[in-house]
């Protein structure tokens, strides 16, 4: 008989956290985010060699892009520390992990993004009556992402 869909083992969003780590090693939950995402982007150079009908993909490179949505409640996790550093003549790092939890087993998923940097524009403060005020972040990972704990196939 094939095995079915268990939908005790089917996560969403709210079995993810996403947390930050401050300057003294201290990993804080950013509960006001209430978006995350981590994107791969690997390029290929095509290569057709002489007689061949065939194009190849070659890898060249890759990319790791993280992007997240924060209900702004306080400012002093990541908006301070990037104006102190702006204000200091650069861009500052952060480590970022995102975290799964599968509800039935326990079992984590749980992924480091290390010298995350800011990329591309940021909203400082955009305000509209009756909306909740939100600020979008982009950054550009600028180090291996590592797989710190993974959910094994269910047995």
């Amino acid at each position: 008989m094939d095995k079915m869909l268990d939908p005790r083992h089917v996560m969403t969003g709210k079995d993810g956290q996403v947390f930050i780590t401050l300057s003294d090693g201290t990993q804080l939950f950013l509960a006001e985010v209430d978006t995350f995402e981590a994107q791969l982007n690997i390029q290929n150079t095509d290569l057709q060699p002489v007689g061949s009908m065939q194009v190849f993909a070659v890898p060249q490179s890759f990319t790791v892009s993280l992007s997240m949505s924060e209900v702004v409640v306080r400012e002093d996790v990541i908006l301070k520390p990037l104006y102190d550093a702006l204000r200091n003549g650069y861009v500052p790092y952060f480590e970022i992990c995102g975290k799964l939890k599968r509800p039935a087993d326990g079992k984590y998923d749980r992924q480091v993004f290390r010298n995350c940097l800011p990329d591309g524009q940021i909203n400082l403060m955009s305000i509209q009556p009756g909306e909740i005020v939100k600020r979008p972040w982009q950054f550009r990972v600028n180090a291996m992402p590592e797989l710190m704990e993974y959910l094994p196939t269910i047995g």
